[in-house]
């Protein structure tokens, strides 16, 4: 069975018009063209054989319907879609397993073929179909970008939240980018939709119901590369104030870092130490 049919319906619940615009950017950085193909054609890499029992045992507990075996084969902390928080390890997985593994991911999964579905992205690791599901060269899945219905509602539920205990002048976007604490400041990035963004913060110690201390509009987003590093990018006059995500980084990488110029000449950066 091939995975053309099923990734027709994955792709509706993946995410969002938004998110997928910026999926399909990054993908583009990453392989050289807009969207991916669901199966392997000849400008792909086949999966090695010394991967294929890896991928065959992540087949086969699909195919047992086995939550416990999956479980295991999950890398720890798993990120999911902000503002949900990443699941941590494998007590939370456990308990939100079927938040994550619908029926139609597990599906995906047990009806996938080695041959035809997965395939090897070099250092980045495998993939199935067009980014459903990543595992790492040791076989743990490191990334699921799929959004199932109980996930989605709980998205909306906390941004719901979240802009309750805004200050009205920033409550009012399309999706959350990132919350982040500094020693100085706390920092919102919203999407506001069009591919534009917003840049809000406040001193350090301040509520969010506060006003915000400086809000700057029609940001924009940077990708960095194809190891998925990015930068929300914002201008005031001669100023610019860059926030770059470290997705790829060492094992003492912050999660970003704030960087503001003045005239192109770099005036403050500061570390991120807390981010939601």
């Amino acid at each position: 069975m091939s995975l053309a049919s099923p990734l027709k319906a994955i792709k509706l619940a993946v995410f969002g018009q938004a998110k997928l615009m910026q999926i399909a950017c990054y993908a583009a950085l990453i392989f050289g063209a807009m969207g991916l193909s669901s199966t392997v054609n000849a400008a792909d890499e086949a999966l090695p054989k010394e991967y294929i029992p890896l991928v065959q045992g992540l087949i086969d507990a699909a195919k047992a319907n086995d939550p416990e075996a999956i479980v295991k084969r999950l890398a720890y902390p798993l990120k999911r879609e902000y503002p949900i928080p990443a699941i941590q390890n494998t007590q939370e997985m456990v308990a939100r397993f079927e938040q994550v593994f619908d029926s139609q991911l597990i599906e995906l999964i047990a009806n996938s073929k080695i041959d035809a579905d997965w395939q090897i992205m070099g250092w980045r690791g495998i993939m199935l179909g067009s980014g459903e599901v990543w595992l790492d060269l040791d076989g743990k899945i490191i990334a699921i970008n799929y959004q199932t219905p109980a996930e989605a509602k709980l998205k909306a539920e906390l941004i719901a939240k979240q802009k309750t205990g805004l200050h009205p002048s920033v409550s009012e976007f399309v999706s959350p980018e990132l919350t982040w604490e500094t020693a100085k400041f706390t920092i919102r990035v919203d999407n506001m939709g069009n591919s534009q963004y917003r840049y809000a913060a406040w001193a350090k110690g301040k509520s969010l119901s506060e006003k915000p201390d400086l809000v700057l509009n029609k940001g924009k987003l940077v990708f960095d590369g194809s190891g998925g590093n990015h930068s929300f990018q914002f201008r005031s006059g001669s100023y610019q104030y860059h926030c770059y995500v470290t997705v790829l980084g060492t094992s003492d990488s912050p999660p970003g870092e704030l960087v503001v110029y003045k005239n192109d000449e770099e005036i403050l950066k500061q570390a991120v130490i807390k981010a939601d």
